[in-house]
């Protein structure tokens, strides 16, 4: 991308409102480029996504050529999973990405690169395999809705449009996703591993599944890529960093048959599964992680300088 004019790079975006799409709209809209946000609630889109975001409800109303399509939009998957639950998650991403691929190959003016999303959840529960992209997919919910999503983008790659898949592990972040729900028990210093804490976890910086993004955007990475980073830790390491950062004990163990009662099926594939991804294709890019170590990345979210800024902005006058 480098060398073209800022004021003709435009992206559309779906999933543009939730944590990772709000967070790439703030970086994408800080290089000064366009921004169009496919949203259900699209008037809302600038206070969400920046001031220059332009919301819209339907793809017939884009305008202009786009040069960059992501698509990240779909259900929450970390919920207890109903009969109807299940058809609803693989909807939500189905439909839109085989809705934007049918706009796509209608376009007179196609975009340069399309990046989709996928998860890490395509390699199932694998125990201590180094899962790199060229694995091949898990068994389970989880692993056939990544696979199917994943495969709505074959008729833009038959058509010769450079497709980039993002199987994103767990993003770490306090503004929402997995860590939110985790700080209460353990700021509580009743937080603990799940079940035996032997499985892998595969985990991701806030800042690096943007930039690795923003990386394979202006790459060219037309594969699929693991959207991790490169040291995963079992859930044993990941609890006992998480209490020692948070200055509390790490002695509780939820029982495995406890989580699989309250959450069911979802507990075992998300939960419970072990993923052991390493982010082979964007190392091999030259892509460098700002966190490459959950140690550097649960100091960033929770450090000094991030306590000291979240209590300024509380003292505010509101």
């Amino acid at each position: 991308m480098c060398g073209t004019d800022a004021r003709f790079m435009h992206c559309l975006i779906t999933g543009g409102t939730g944590l990772i799409g709000r967070l790439f709209c703030a970086k994408w809209l800080a290089r000064g480029y366009r921004l169009t946000v496919l949203s259900r609630d699209p008037d809302k889109v600038r206070e969400r996504c920046g001031e220059t975001a332009v919301g819209v409800r339907d793809l017939q109303q884009v305008e202009g050529p786009v040069d960059i399509v992501v698509n990240l939009a779909g259900e929450t998957i970390a919920q207890r999973w109903t009969d109807a639950r299940k058809q609803e998650i693989r909807r939500s991403r189905l439909e839109i990405t085989a809705r934007l691929a049918q706009w796509i190959l209608s376009l007179p003016q196609r975009p340069k690169y399309v990046l989709s999303g996928s998860a890490v959840g395509y390699y199932g529960d694998r125990g201590g395999d180094l899962l790199k992209e060229t694995s091949g997919p898990g068994g389970g919910f989880a692993a056939e809705l990544c696979r199917d999503w994943e495969a709505a983008t074959l008729p833009l790659q038959q058509a010769g449009i450079c497709v980039g898949i993002m199987r994103t592990a767990i993003v770490l972040s306090t503004r929402g996703g997995a860590l939110p729900e985790m700080l209460p028990a353990f700021r509580l210093g009743v937080g603990g591993p799940m079940g035996s804490g032997e499985h892998w976890m595969s985990w991701i910086h806030e800042e690096d599944i943007v930039g690795l993004m923003l990386h394979a955007i202006d790459r060219h990475l037309c594969t699929p890529f693991n959207a991790c980073a490169p040291e995963p830790v079992t859930n044993n390491s990941f609890s006992r960093l998480l209490a020692k950062q948070l200055h509390r004990p790490c002695l509780l163990r939820t029982p495995a048959w406890m989580l699989k009662l309250i959450f069911g099926e979802m507990a075992t594939e998300l939960l419970l599964a072990s993923q052991r991804m390493e982010p082979r294709v964007v190392l091999d890019s030259d892509y460098s992680f700002q966190f490459p170590t959950l140690e550097k990345a649960l100091a960033d979210l929770f450090g000094p300088e991030r306590a000291k800024g979240r209590a300024h902005a509380s003292s505010r006058p509101r």
